[in-house]
């Protein structure tokens, strides 16, 4: 019990888990793409206030003579390109002094007291980029220098502004795709299990009796419902059996009386009330046999085996070309081939093809031909020259107890368990008719070069 337990995942933690999943991912990526985009912007000045001075500061060199320069970096080339207006200048603790650009000339005058500080920003011309400076003491590869540089924004407000937007913006967009994307993936994916128990659904027969859907493997949330469904199918299949029996019963019981009143009748004086009387006992007795018949094919065990089929058309042919010939027809049998092969139940299908017979010679009108014929991909064709069927009622003579002529003596079961047998065989019946033209039953087979190509 507890190892079937253990099969069975709960859709709860299946939607949770899947969730969590997509939120570290969504929090991962979002991170990941803030950083990557904050480090192409830095090069590109959009936050020089962090970076210029120690750009510049790893810009001075000293060769092996003892002279300082400033080689720029590339990002300080890229600054020095991009923005006319950038200066810089690096004062050596020896007085040298390094620069670049055109200093403003009221910085520049000030340059001695402001050097008094280790770090100053100037920042009183917001819309002025030369009137923006920096001063810091910082490490440089010729000792202690105070690196005074300006040109450029210098504004923390635009650090503050773009980081704010990266960091709002992105992870909204990553929400956003993972939202639109990744909840219907996990909602699918969680789910899953609805397409297996469909699957399995659509495998219950009415036909194979007995069957329950397979709880493996299923969420803990449909196994209840799963129950209930199985519960319900024994249920159904209880009912079923109880009817068939109660059916079969009832037909035993009535053979009997059946059998007594005909006899009864055969010693009554001829008058129409008899031929009444023998004509109902008639239908009820094919009523009766015809159940059984229905029940014995259902309730014995398929037998498979290998029927030629040409050889046991032409035997139902034979068997009822007296009982045609009485009628008033012409019977006859025609192949396209000597030997078609399937595999199946030959008294089934023996009991199929003489339904189909007797039914041509039954609503043939007593005149014309019927013909039983094999064509050459197996198929079988059984026509007649008779009454013809309304092509509205196609559809419904295959239907149980049904009878398109509510007088006849028919029973309305022989043309059901005709396509019941034909099916379970792998085919299908097609009716070609109309009213006064005859009918055409073709029972074809689905795997019709298979069949041909045997013998």
């Amino acid at each position: 019990m507890s190892k079937n337990n253990m099969s069975h995942h709960s859709l709860r933690w299946r939607f949770t888990l899947g969730f969590i999943t997509l939120q570290l991912l969504t929090i991962i990526a979002s991170l990941g793409l803030v950083l990557y985009i904050a480090t192409l912007s830095a090069p590109r000045g959009a936050v020089p206030s962090t970076w210029y001075p120690q750009e510049i500061a790893k810009s001075v060199t000293i060769d092996q003579n003892g002279v300082v320069a400033v080689s720029p970096t590339q990002a300080l080339r890229t600054v020095m390109d991009e923005r006319p207006t950038s200066w810089f200048a690096v004062r050596l603790a020896d007085g040298t002094t390094l620069t670049h650009g055109v200093i403003p000339k009221d910085i520049g005058e000030n340059a001695a007291f402001l050097d008094n500080f280790r770090s100053v920003e100037l920042r009183g011309y917001v819309d002025a980029p030369d009137r923006q400076a920096t001063i810091d003491k910082v490490q440089t590869a010729a000792g202690e220098a105070t690196i005074m540089a300006g040109g450029v924004s210098m504004s923390l407000y635009q650090l503050v502004f773009v980081v704010g937007q990266i960091t709002i913006g992105v992870p909204a967009l990553i929400l956003l795709l993972v939202t639109l994307v990744g909840v219907p993936w996990v909602t699918k994916w969680s789910l899953r299990s609805l397409g297996t128990l469909t699957d399995r659904l659509n495998k219950v027969d009415f036909e194979a009796r007995g069957g329950v859907v397979n709880e493996t493997g299923l969420p803990k949330e449909l196994l209840r419902v799963v129950r209930e469904i199985n519960l319900a199918l024994n249920r159904l299949d209880a009912g079923f059996e109880k009817t068939e029996r109660f059916f079969v019963n009832a037909a035993h019981e009535l053979r009997t009386p059946l059998a007594i009143v005909q006899v009864r009748s055969d010693t009554l004086p001829q008058s129409e009330e008899k031929l009444h009387i023998q004509k109902s006992i008639k239908r009820l007795t094919a009523i009766t046999n015809q159940l059984l018949d229905i029940e014995r094919y259902r309730q014995n065990p398929p037998i498979s085996r290998k029927i030629e089929l040409t050889r046991l058309l032409s035997k139902v042919v034979a068997d009822l070309a007296p009982f045609a010939i009485s009628k008033g027809y012409e019977i006859s049998f025609e192949t396209d081939v000597s030997k078609v092969s399937l595999e199946g139940d030959d008294e089934a299908l023996d009991r199929a093809f003489s339904n189909l017979v007797r039914n041509a010679i039954q609503y043939g009108g007593g005149r014309g031909d019927i013909v039983v014929k094999v064509k050459a991909d197996g198929s079988v064709l059984i026509s007649d020259q008779g009454i013809g069927i309304a092509g509205d009622l196609h559809s419904r003579i295959f239907e149980p107890f049904y009878r398109v002529n509510p007088h006849g003596s028919g029973a309305g079961l022989g043309l059901s368990m005709v396509n019941e047998i034909v099916e379970k065989h792998g085919g299908f019946i097609e009716l070609k008719s109309s009213p006064d033209h005859g009918s055409v039953f073709a029972i074809r087979w689905r795997n019709a070069l298979q069949i041909a190509g045997r013998g």
